[in-house]
């Protein structure tokens, strides 16, 4: 449109240009003289004007012409002072049609341009004036290599200045420079007054094309205020203002389209430097708005951006420069899941355009406001964070308190000079802050740190090193932690490095390395799961997914470690596949236990780590699992898994079905330390079925066990045959119904005792024992009703009762056999405290219920002496009691004593039994009798003998029936000897073992 109004100017300015050609050379042979071919018809001639129609140009192509032109002018000759001419004094044309051509060098009138060059040389005469030219219904057709336009027009020229203009462009197309444009009809206007003009434009577009951008169906005006040029400087200097206007139906570009398109543009400031050197400065702003637009999936309500000047340059082929104040409101701006009630930014800075690169520096404030549907609506059955999470996505706003553009041959650069604040409604916080030295954007991409808290929010670090924008995402290298509570996921830490991509409505994360995470609790009221620890490696497909509400977490689970108290049990060095997440149904999960050990995780453990492996699932709110039990490889149980999320009932059963031991095969010992006093190897079988149920009005669990036929080695000899049945009523803690019983067919102890058998109740820390009983030696041992506490550090009491129990086979089965034989039936009582320090008798007295024998050699007695104890015999006879002392110290009446201890048959025997300080046992045996040799035994002397009194100095045999009193005060290493014997019988089966020595 600025061609057209220059064309018009030009056309005008060669008329005034050519002027004083006219009025000085009228006729029609002075032209044809020039080349230039005319033709005139005049209607009247006087001395004051003519008027006729005029064409100056081929007739075929006529340059100007005229239906009616009336010429005033006066002649001029010596009677006022100057010579014979003509001088115009107004042309005024009706309906005239001029043709100008715009060339690169300016316009053109054709054969006219060397007239026009030869008056513009010719000095003009002192004081002559210009005609003033009137126009009416004028047609300028005007052609440049943008294509054509035809200009209606009335026009005023007084003294030379275009005072007044009044035209209207015909509908036309102009194409220029990658410029097309179909206009419709526009009006131009222009008036001059007191040195200046006023010029205008405004007309209507039926569609276009500026470079790559469409233009649709729209307005454009234009108003210019400024210096009417002269001859000399066409375009003239001072002070311009101009206003323009455009509106379009739609712009499109590419994917881009913008739709009620209004640009409005205002300027004000001074020209100078001519045509040639052109340069204006002064104030400007720019100010576009935008219905509706779109790009790709992004959608904006309305926008309106603003570009202001306080001090801008334009320098013609030298570019623009100047301060800018770039202010920009956005409503309604979508895409994806993303919608934006409202965007603004108001920043300022320098900018500056050349040799076609822009150049810019801008800082101010950043805020926006709306919210993101990508997660769905809060439904009711949301976990809380996750519900945290959706309200604060769907409401928010943010703050950029000091947003910096750059823009250069680099293309745009975005920073931060201060952490940008996103702040939810619903009290979250999210902080984006620079990187040291890096762009936030720039090239496509960029680099933050991000921080998310409160609001009942999942607490987020993350650093971003790097991303990049690709069509419709966000690509980036990410390393975050993560810390929150998930719905019944508590204390949720984890930490993960690797590739994020958002786009779609949703995002995913592929990690570089394995993600160590840490759960404090998996809420499920009382059978809920404690410290799980775990490290979620990738596989296949992103660990993270999160799309349309929807989320997933998949991977390879290492190292998972978890316990359930309920259970009071726990998993260790776990191994997994694991997917985990949430739809529209619910939560759901896939676990793949392909490996790790089951550990009982109770005060006094009550199994083995056992290796298990199976699967879990999670659907419609129900847990179900499958998992197999194995001790080294051997299957020994199934467990069944189910749990009712939304009833809070469940269970787990377990069956080992029948477990068989054999030697080299699977072993008690394998299952369970309570088995610690079965030996191995140990020959039977048995059976485990129970488990554990709950629900809302608590758990319960329980179980029964079958021993079938066990055969093994205990610390108190072998075992023949134990069976029984054990009912559990509790699993966690440990307990039995009372009266439990488990019998046996036969246990070896230092003689054969029949039909072993024990009741008993295990409660959560202690075994009740109600009574035991065995029989032995043609009499019973029975244990009194104890408490036996699972604690080692407690001590705990028992008593043994015994009642007629021959001790001659359990003497001969003792180390001491070698030294000692006793016939004798005893019957006593042995209380005994079991604690930390051991085994421990306290004041236990046996006493014979019948007479019997007792043989102590003499060594055993010797070895009694060596060791510190007190052994005494009073023989009938010999008066006072004789101790008995080392061999070498032996007389007559030491000799008697040991004669005496080594066929003692006695009537009375009694031994009181106490255990002392370091372990040991001490024992203070009373034995009453008369000396009892197998052979009859009498002192023979001769008469010499006795006068001499010397007999007492060789060895005498003891009279048989001589009584015996024999007091024998020992102690023994008790610990030593039952460790020994511990010893001796857990080696049974596997070798001889052989006899320790007496202490």
């Amino acid at each position: 449109m600025g061609v057209i109004i220059l064309a018009l100017l030009a056309t005008l300015a060669a008329t005034y240009l050519a002027r004083r050609a006219l009025a000085r050379e009228a006729l029609v042979a002075w032209l044809d003289a020039r080349g230039v071919e005319a033709e005139a018809n005049f209607e009247a001639i006087g001395p004051r004007g003519l008027v006729g129609e005029l064409r100056i140009g081929p007739e075929a192509a006529p340059i100007l012409t005229a239906e009616r032109a009336a010429v005033g002018y006066h002649i001029t000759g010596p009677w006022a002072g100057r010579p014979f001419g003509v001088e115009l004094e107004q042309v005024e044309l009706f309906a005239p049609t001029i043709f100008v051509r715009l060339t690169p060098e300016g316009p053109s009138l054709g054969a006219l341009d060397s007239l026009v060059e030869e008056f513009r040389r010719r000095p003009a005469r002192p004081g002559a004036s210009s005609p003033d030219i009137i126009v009416h219904d004028g047609l300028l057709r005007l052609e440049h290599a943008g294509g054509r336009a035809r200009i209606h027009a009335d026009a005023r020229m007084i003294e030379g200045v275009l005072v007044s203009l009044s035209g209207r462009l015909e509908p036309t197309r102009l194409t220029l420079d990658g410029l097309s444009l179909d206009l419709e009809e526009a009006r131009l206007g222009l008036v001059t007054r007191d040195g200046r003009a006023s010029a205008s434009l405004a007309g209507g577009l039926k569609s276009g094309r500026i470079g790559d951008i469409s233009v649709g169906r729209g307005a454009l005006s234009l108003a210019l205020n400024g210096p009417y040029p002269d001859g000399r400087r066409p375009l003239g200097e001072g002070p311009i203002t101009a206003v323009a206007n455009l509106t379009a139906s739609r712009l499109r570009r590419d994917s881009v389209e913008a739709e009620a398109v209004n640009v409005s543009g205002s300027f004000r400031g001074h020209a100078s430097g001519g045509l040639a050197a052109l340069a204006v400065r002064g104030e400007g702003t720019l100010r576009a708005d935008v219905k509706q637009g779109r790009s790709g999936d992004l959608h904006v309500g309305a926008l309106s951006a603003t570009a202001q000047s306080q001090d801008i340059t334009w320098r013609r082929g030298d570019g623009v420069s100047g301060d800018l104040r770039l202010s920009l409101i956005g409503q309604r701006v979508t895409t994806g899941a993303l919608a934006l009630t409202r965007l603004a930014a108001d920043l300022t800075g320098q900018m500056a355009r050349e040799n076609g690169t822009l150049t810019a520096t801008l800082d101010g404030p950043v805020s926006l406001s709306g919210g993101w549907s990508g997660l769905g609506p809060v439904r009711a059955d949301d976990v809380e964070t996750l519900a945290a999470i959706k309200r604060a996505a769907q409401a928010f706003s943010v703050s950029a308190p000091a947003l910096r553009l750059a823009h250069g041959q680099g293309g745009l650069r975005v920073g931060l000079a201060a952490p940008a604040v996103l702040r939810s409604v619903s009290g979250g916080r999210l902080t984006l802050a620079p990187r040291a030295a890096k762009a936030v954007y720039a090239d496509g991409g960029g680099a933050f740190d991000l921080r998310v808290e409160y609001g009942g929010l999942p607490t987020v670090d993350a650093q971003i090193p790097d991303y990049q924008l690709a069509p419709g995402a966000v690509r980036a290298r990410t390393s975050l932690s993560v810390e929150t509570d998930f719905g019944p996921m508590e204390g949720v830490a984890a930490a993960v490095g690797g590739d994020l991509t958002i786009g779609g409505g949703g995002l995913s994360l592929r990690a570089d390395a394995c993600a160590p995470i840490r759960m404090d609790r998996f809420e499920a009221g009382d059978t809920s799961v404690e410290d799980i620890r775990l490290a979620l490696c990738p596989g296949a497909s992103p660990l993270i997914v999160v799309k349309d509400g929807q989320w997933r977490i998949s991977g390879r689970a290492n190292s998972i470690s978890a316990q359930a108290p309920f259970l009071q049990a726990g998993l260790q060095d776990g191994v997994a596949d694991l997917v985990f997440g949430a739809q529209p149904s619910g939560l759901y999960a896939d676990v793949s236990v392909m490996d790790g050990r089951l550990v009982d995780m109770a005060d006094s453990p009550r199994s083995n780590p056992l290796e298990v492996a199976g699967d879990v699932n999670l659907a419609d709110e129900t847990w179900r699992g499958e998992l197999a039990l194995a001790s080294d490889g051997r299957s020994v149980a199934g467990v069944e898994l189910a749990h009712d999320a939304a009833t809070g009932v469940g269970a787990v059963d377990v069956d080992t079905g029948k477990l068989v031991f054999a030697e080299d095969g699977l072993q008690p010992i394998d299952l369970s330390p309570l088995a610690a006093a079965i030996g191995s190897p140990a020959t039977g079988s048995a059976q485990f079925t129970g488990g554990f149920q709950w629900g809302p009005e608590g758990g319960r669990s329980g179980g029964e066990l079958t021993v079938f036929e066990l055969d093994f080695a205990s610390p108190a000899g072998a075992v023949r045959g134990l069976s029984g049945d054990l009912l559990f009523t509790s699993l966690a803690p440990l307990e039995t119904a009372p009266g439990q019983e488990l019998a046996a067919q036969q246990l070896q102890l230092l003689a054969p005792l029949a039909t072993p058998r024990v009741t008993f109740q295990l409660l959560g820390q202690s075994l009740e024992i109600a009574g035991g009983a065995v029989k032995v030696g043609g009499g019973t041992v029975s244990i009194e009703p104890m408490s036996v506490p699972f604690d080692g550090s407690q001590a705990w009491r028992g008593e043994l009762v015994v009642e007629g129990v021959q001790l001659a086979d359990i003497v001969e089965a003792t180390p001491f056999a070698d030294h000692v034989s006793l016939s004798a039936r005893v019957s006593g009582r042995l209380p005994f405290i079991v604690g930390p320090d051991g085994f421990r008798l306290v004041q236990g007295r046996l006493a014979a219920i019948e007479p019997g024998r007792l043989s102590i050699r003499r060594a055993a007695l010797t070895d009694v002496s060596a060791t510190g104890g007190d052994a005494t015999a009073a023989v009938e006879g010999l008066g006072e009691a004789a101790a008995v002392a080392p061999a070498e110290e032996t007389n007559t009446a030491v000799e008697f004593a040991y004669q005496a201890m080594e066929h003692l048959a006695f009537d009375l025997l009694d031994a009181e039994v106490n255990s002392l300080p370091g372990g040991r046992l001490g024992v203070l045996f009373r034995v009453r009798g008369e000396h009892s040799p197998p052979q009859r035994q009498e002192i023979r002397l001769t008469l010499g003998e006795l006068i001499r009194r010397d007999f007492l100095n060789r060895e005498l045999p003891l009279p048989s029936g001589t009584k015996v009193d024999l007091t024998l005060d020992t102690s023994l290493n008790l610990d030593q000897l039952l460790a020994d014997y511990a010893q001796a019988q857990a080696a049974r089966g596997s070798g001889e073992v052989q006899t320790p020595e007496p202490e």
